[in-house]
């Protein structure tokens, strides 16, 4: 059985994959990554939601300005905590998991 070098997403640590690749050396690394991202997509949630629904007060309030802050904050601590590993999923990889993302939305007027 042949398999690659990948590090876990947390730590770092080197770890052996063969068939299909978790990402971590174990659960805690895991807990410790999810729960990170919880947190952080938690503010940014809120922000965000502002920023799309609420647009004149979340403009007024420099709402997209403090959600590239919050990323450029959290990229930082990536930096200086985490050796420069990123702390996202890759784009493809959550599309892949959610295709209706990518799709057009039609809408039916008047039972045209």
């Amino acid at each position: 059985m042949t398999g690659r070098v990948l590090a876990c997403l947390e730590c770092g640590a080197p770890l052996l994959v063969c068939v299909q690749a978790r990402g971590f050396c174990d659960a805690r690394c895991r807990a410790a990554w999810n729960n990170r991202r919880k947190l952080r997509g938690a503010e940014l949630y809120d922000l965000y939601m502002a920023h799309r629904w609420e647009r004149a007060e979340a403009a007024g309030l420099g709402v997209f300005q403090a959600i590239n802050r919050l990323a450029s904050e959290y990229r930082a601590e990536d930096r200086a905590q985490r050796e420069g590993r990123r702390s996202w999923r890759r784009p493809g990889d959550v599309l892949a998991e959610r295709p209706y993302l990518k799709s057009i939305k039609t809408q039916v007027r008047g039972g045209r």
